[in-house]
């Protein structure tokens, strides 16, 4: 039986083993082939798409925004070159600025295109009437907010050629294509016609220079009154008179004895001419005002390299930036110029030099006293990399250093004024006694009756008290938080910032360096609120020409900004959150979208099947 039954199952273990051996000798199937035959790609038809390579699509778009850059600029420059003939025909004949610009040079009226174009400006009558001051202040205001757009697009197309993988040589020819159209600019805005209520302040710059070179007296205890004759005196007396009204001297803030110093190669050079004092102002504005844009572009290398194109351009095209940096100067492009290259410094461990950049920038603005403990956080933090020896060496260096500064600045005008002018001066700049332009100013003038307590707030030595609290407590946030460069510089900026929104005392040059801080630490909350501020900052520019001027003009030109700044954070962060309740898919899903097929279960194998 068990003979039977093996030789019974034989045959089946037989056949098994045959119909394996059968299977693995089996002819091909028609069409397939073996794994030793080369495979050899069908055709595809020339109807269908190809796709490009990376390498065939980036010089494509880098090219086309290239192109798109430059035809921007060209528009831009057409708007400038159009603001001639309004700038010189906002003021009276008799604007001590204007007349010494166009003394200077004389062919500038020929770029006035009222000039050459009459039918134009007849075309134009029945909504700007250029023959009257109003209508030409207002046309004035026209271009300069279609300047912004036509920048704003720019700063669009900047962000986007930014995402795509540019090679160096790409980024290279977008650079330097970006500083040279800003040079233009600022040639453009060099030889522009003087107004001078944006143009003031380079006459009080003259002035404090003159005192010590022709006059040989200490700037700061002679009042600036009591040289009437001189040749800048009456540029400043028409300022007093004009848009600005007489608190505009009485608010301005008296420069630091490093810009003092600054300013008196100018005046020396000049050589008793006051278009030769503006012109070399505006040099020294128009070379701080390409070197802030090359350093934001080199800062923004290492913070967000993605973010350095549009920020440049936002910084290197403004229109305001560039009306009151280069044609009315004022030292807050210079103090930009430190505090970037300070930044600059930082970032390359190289903290000594950098410390003595901001030193010197505190010893031209005291106000920027409040970012001297940002930056010493940095200063420590590089001290405890050293040794103990080591450190204790470099400790002293560095206060030695900064001794030396702050001594070398002061020592020329210290007899006469001493330490109760130096404490006077402190005084004067963090417990102001006028409000002009400012949100303290608006509420002052308010036509109601305010609550005691409340009209004890907005007087101006306690509104600023307030501010200074409100930025102190920035600063100690900073001071805790901030362990690099890039939160220094951003906690920096909204300190700045505050000061800027709070302070009494407001005038639109005051947000040039907050903006090139905030554009530099690539927060969007912060850039959001600087280029809002911009703006404002021309809508302040255009209620100087209001006469009256407006005294609660800061509900528009700062409670506006920060109205819609807060709206727009509101609605952004109710977005975000409403995006991160949303169920995720998964990867695979999410790339091929909510629309695309749904995937079903695939096949069984072959074996299965045929069991």
């Amino acid at each position: 039986m068990h003979l039977v039954e093996n030789m019974q199952q034989r045959p089946g273990r037989d056949r098994g083993s045959d119909s394996i051996r059968a299977r693995g000798t089996q002819p091909a199937l028609p069409g397939a082939t073996m794994p030793t035959v080369p495979m050899v790609a069908p055709a595809r038809p020339a109807g269908l798409y190809e796709p490009r390579s990376p390498a065939k699509k980036r010089p494509h778009y880098g090219r086309r925004a290239l192109l798109q850059l430059l035809s921007l600029g060209l528009l831009l420059e057409v708007l400038f070159l159009a603001l001639y003939p309004l700038l010189a025909g906002v003021t009276a004949r008799n604007d001590a600025a204007k007349q010494a610009v166009l003394g200077l040079f004389p062919w500038i009226p020929r770029l006035y295109w009222t000039t050459a174009f009459p039918a134009l400006v007849q075309l134009l009558a029945p909504l700007f009437n250029l023959a009257n001051v109003s209508g030409t202040i207002k046309f004035l205001l026209l271009l300069l907010a279609l300047s912004f757009v036509l920048v704003l697009i720019a700063v669009r197309i900047g962000g986007r050629v930014a995402r795509e993988r540019l090679s160096r040589v790409q980024a290279r020819a977008l650079f330097c294509t970006i500083i040279i159209i800003t040079l233009v600019f600022g040639v453009t805005y060099l030889f522009a016609p003087a107004v001078l209520t944006f143009s003031q302040d380079m006459f009080l710059y003259g002035l404090y220079a003159r005192l010590v070179t022709v006059y040989h007296v200490n700037p700061y205890g002679v009042a600036l009154s009591a040289f009437p004759h001189d040749l800048l005196h009456q540029g400043i007396l028409q300022g007093m008179q004009g848009a600005q009204g007489a608190q505009g001297v009485q608010g301005s803030r008296s420069p630091g004895p490093v810009w003092i110093d600054l300013s008196i190669p100018v005046v020396l050079l000049a050589r008793e001419s006051v278009a030769n004092i503006i012109l070399g102002f505006r040099l020294i504005g128009l070379a701080a005002h390409l070197v802030n844009a090359m350093l934001i572009w080199v800062i923004l290398g290492k913070f967000r390299p993605q973010a350095r194109i549009s920020a440049t351009i936002l910084y290197a095209w403004n229109p305001l930036v560039l009306l009151l940096s280069i044609n009315g100067m004022h030292m807050d492009v210079v103090l930009a110029l430190f505090i970037l290259l300070a930044i600059l410094f930082f970032q390359r461990n190289s903290p000594t030099p950098g410390w003595v950049l901001v030193l010197l920038t505190v010893l031209m603005n005291i106000l920027c006293l409040l970012l001297l403990p940002l930056f010493f956080r940095l200063l420590t933090k590089e001290a405890r990399k050293l040794r103990a020896g080591r450190r204790a060496l470099w400790w002293l260096a560095v206060v030695f250093v900064s001794s030396v500064v702050v001594v070398l600045a002061y020592a020329p005008y210290w007899q006469g004024w001493g330490m109760t002018g130096l404490l006077t001066s402190l005084r004067q700049a963090f417990l102001q006694d006028t409000a002009i332009n400012s949100l303290d100013a608006a509420l002052v003038n308010l036509p109601v009756k305010l609550p005691d307590a409340l009209t004890w707030l907005i007087a101006p030595q306690h509104w600023t008290i307030f501010a200074i609290v409100i930025a102190g407590c920035l600063l100690l946030a900073g001071l805790w938080l901030a362990d690099s460069v890039k939160f220094v510089v951003l906690f920096s900026s909204w300190v700045l910032l505050a000061l800027l929104v709070l302070l009494p005392t407001y005038w639109p040059w005051y947000v040039i360096l907050p903006l090139g801080l905030a554009l530099c630490s690539a927060s969007r909350r912060a850039i959001l609120l600087a280029q809002l501020l911009t703006l404002g900052a021309l809508a302040s520019c255009y209620f100087w020409f209001w006469q009256p001027v407006w005294s609660s003009q800061a509900l528009v030109t700062v409670g506006l900004p920060l109205l819609v700044w807060g709206w727009i954070l509101f609605f952004s962060s109710t977005w975000e959150i409403a995006r991160a309740r949303e169920p995720q898919l998964p990867a695979d899903q999410a790339k091929r979208g909510s629309l695309s097929r749904p995937s079903f279960p695939s096949r069984p194998s072959w074996p299965g099947r045929r069991r």
